[in-house]
């Protein structure tokens, strides 16, 4: 047997230690590739003395073949073919190993006591122990008399519930990936991803908490190539950028899935072979030994070469299957970390985005025996380079491999900025630092700052324009948050108090006995013990529920993204109020702006009416499309006490308006003349699959009639019988359905 490595020592003496108690549970982590079995080889050679005796546990049959032909390798006798009849004792072999399938061990242990072979200084091995929760394993393991080392990549279950506290005593973990990736006993891994509409869709979640394949299938269906010939273009694409032909292994979804694949890469002149769970040995055998002289380029499968087993080196892999599961993600992509004679790197093809929730190979991560509760698996999220399609870390600045930029500086603050965050700058040109928002995180996004001739000239005139927007940005910021900020402290507060209840056992003593005074007299218990006990329960049941009820809601207000583009409009709209009225002292504005005339609508209305009076130049009572419909969704509005006046277009003027349901009519008249509103594109929804507002008969969905259908000028009917509130959010609704935006029209509440 080769030497251990140093690391490999280190645990392998630290795993010693652990098991020398009679009552020893022991789970020892090691990426893959970083050799658990050669660990587990070396304890068991020096384990197997004096009569002492071992079961090994796997879970598939090509493991079990792998797992004798190490152990032989490393001077230790173990077998896999020995006799074991129903209703014996699992057989045992003295200083040796009998290799038994975890599925069996656990139908005869369910029938009877298996293990009357064995003693307490004997060791039980459960090879890939992230599997030990399930039933047959935890039978097997609580009948056992003797220590127990459990060997896995990964101490991680799909459910966020369960962990593995209740197996096992103590966790030895070993290296992160990117330690053996410096010490080169693991390559470095280059993720790539295809563009988000190529990527391979999850569907539904089935029982286990991950995809199943028919549902995967299911979502795909729209896009029948996406799964298949997808893959191939996009693997095509991407080895051809490599100086020497990668052995590449395939992931597929089902079993169905990879007969296609294979069809396809065949189809291409791309030689291929598929190797599935009923895949005869021999044609197995066959496909392995192809792959590894190199006259098979392509291995596909479904779940076959994920755990332990032993396959010649891929310099590619291909993840075709998306999964929740993190244990399974990393074992698909640890099949190609092997180190290569070259030096060089694992291409891993990401086509299913698995990377986005379970991060990168390299990632560094915390394992532990406890449940993982709402624990992210990674660190996602990542970002990934248009120009080469690779994934980086989302801190990056440049892209790993191209070295494409990400971002840039911005010109007023200096910080760099993701692109993301510059997405006005094709709107406002050089002008675009007048967005730059104090914090830098919602305004590059969502606000849209006028940038205008005029803009200028008044900015040329008070160049503390950006200090008063930064100034009252905060304001407005603290404004919004102010409730939320006092109820996340009020929880904090309640949940530490709660904690400390639950932790103390007097104090619920106490508590529960005051909780009884309070009860009233029919329902205090009656000296009788198993109703008290139902009923402490049930008490202390409704206070972890509270607690986790403020756990949730805790978690959902620092998860709460601010209103953005509402703080800024608020924001903007103070200081432009301030600046015009600057600018008119100073004489660079007209006292009355130049007449906008509206189209006819039946309504009369003069030039005066269609200018600004004097007391509306500035921006005081009037509101954006997008506050109103804020306002009108938490303080709703009423016909009776507030109307509207004036509708206040970008680029036409201001249009006198009667009541709500006129406001709705001008703004779809609006967006009739710039030619948006045609009969074909009726009827006309608010937002996706919502009611029908527009139609070619005043009649809706259901062939009823509109309630006070009015008629546009094109012909089309439009809903007219509204409140207040339905028609604030409706006009801003109406506008972002033909990507207008709410935030530049304006109505003068009157």
């Amino acid at each position: 047997m080769a030497e251990l490595r140093d690391y490999q020592q280190e645990l392998l003496e630290q795993a010693e230690a652990a098991l020398q108690p009679r009552d020893a549970r022991v789970m020892l982590q090691l990426p893959t590739g970083g050799g658990k079995t050669h660990i587990a080889g070396e304890l068991l050679r020096r384990w197997l003395h004096a009569g002492r005796k071992a079961v090994w546990l796997t879970h598939r049959t090509e493991l079990a073949d792998q797992t004798r032909r190490m152990l032989s390798g490393a001077g230790v006798p173990a077998s896999n073919q020995i006799s074991w009849s129903v209703g014996n004792d699992a057989p045992d072999i003295a200083n040796g190993v009998v290799i038994l399938m975890a599925q069996t061990v656990g139908r005869r242990a369910n029938q009877m006591q298996i293990w009357d072979r064995y003693r307490s200084n004997d060791l039980l091995v459960i090879d890939e122990a992230h599997h030990a929760t399930a039933d047959g394993y935890m039978r097997a393991i609580r009948q056992w008399t003797g220590r127990v080392l459990g060997l896995t990549a990964t101490p991680w279950r799909l459910s966020k519930i369960e962990g593995f506290d209740h197996l096992f005593g103590q966790l030895l973990c070993g290296p992160q990936v990117s330690e053996l990736q410096d010490d080169n006993y693991l390559c470095q891994a280059r993720v790539l991803m295809p563009r988000p509409e190529e990527i391979i869709s999850g569907g539904s979640i089935d029982d286990t908490g991950d995809y199943n394949p028919s549902g995967i299938e299911q979502a795909n269906q729209d896009r029948p190539d996406v799964m298949t010939a997808g893959a191939l273009r996009f693997w095509q694409a991407k080895v051809a950028e490599r100086q020497a032909e990668p052995q590449t292994i395939v992931y597929a979804i089902s079993q169905d899935h990879a007969r296609n694949l294979t069809a396809v890469f065949k189809d291409a002149g791309i030689p291929a072979a598929v190797m599935l769970s009923d895949t005869p040995s021999q044609e197995r055998d066959d496909a392995i030994k192809s792959f590894g002289n190199g006259t098979l380029r392509v291995l596909v499968n479904v779940a076959v070469a994920t755990e332990g087993f032993d396959l010649p080196d891929a310099s590619c892999v291909v993840i075709t299957r998306p999964t929740m599961s993190l244990a399974l993600y990393l074992q698909m992509v640890g099949r190609g970390l092997r180190p290569k004679a070259n030096g060089g790197n694992c291409l891993i093809l990401d086509l299913a985005g698995n990377a986005e929730i379970h991060g990168l190979p390299e990632d560094e991560r915390q394992w532990s025996l406890a449940p993982r509760g709402n624990k992210p698996s990674g660190d996602a999220p990542l970002v990934r380079c248009d120009k080469c399609d690779a994934i980086s870390p989302a801190a990056s600045h440049f892209c790993a491999y191209c070295q494409a930029p990400f971002g840039k500086e911005c010109q007023r603050c200096g910080q760099w900025r993701a692109w993301e965050r510059w997405h006005y700058e094709t709107r406002c040109g050089e002008q675009h630092d007048l967005v730059c928002d104090l914090c830098h995180h919602d305004a590059h996004i969502q606000a849209q700052l006028p940038v205008t001739d005029e803009l200028r000239r008044l900015t040329e005139m008070e160049p503390n324009l950006d200090a008063a927007l930064r100034y009252l940005l905060e304001e407005e910021r603290r404004r919004a948050g102010g409730a939320d900020e006092e109820r996340k402290t009020e929880l904090r507060s309640l949940i530490s108090d709660r904690e400390s209840e639950l932790a103390d056992d007097d104090l619920l003593d106490r508590h529960f006995k005051q909780y009884l005074s309070t009860l009233p007299l029919e329902k205090q218990p009656k000296r009788n013990w198993p109703q008290m006990v139902q009923l402490y329960d049930d008490w202390k049941n409704g206070l972890n529920q509270e607690l986790e009820d403020w756990k949730g809601e805790l978690a959902k207000l620092e998860s709460k993204v601010p209103n953005g583009r509402l703080i800024y409009n608020n924001a903007r709209d103070r200081v432009l109020q301030a600046l015009e009225s600057a600018a008119q002292d100073a004489g660079l504005l007209q006292q009355t702006r130049p007449a906008r005339h509206s189209h006819e609508r039946g309504d009369p209305s003069s030039d005066e009416q269609n200018q600004l009076p004097p007391n509306d130049r500035g921006m005081e009572g009037w509101m954006s499309f997008v506050q109103l419909a804020e306002w009108g969704n938490t303080d709703p509005l009423t016909g009776a006490s507030v109307k509207p006046s004036r509708f206040r277009d970008p680029t036409r003027g201001v249009i006198p308006v009667r009541s709500w349901p006129d406001l709705l009519f001008q703004t779809a008249e609006r967006l009739i003349d710039e030619g948006l509103i045609t009969q074909e594109c009726c009827p006309v929804r608010t937002g996706r699959g919502g009611r029908i507002l527009i139609s070619s008969k005043p009649v809706n969905s259901k062939g009823k009639k509109f309630k006070g259908a009015k008629k546009l000028s094109n012909g089309l009917y439009i809903l007219g019988s509204l409140s207040a509130k339905d028609a604030a959010r409706l006009c801003g609704q109406l506008l972002a359905e033909f990507d207008q935006d709410p935030a530049q029209f304006h109505v003068l509440l009157g």
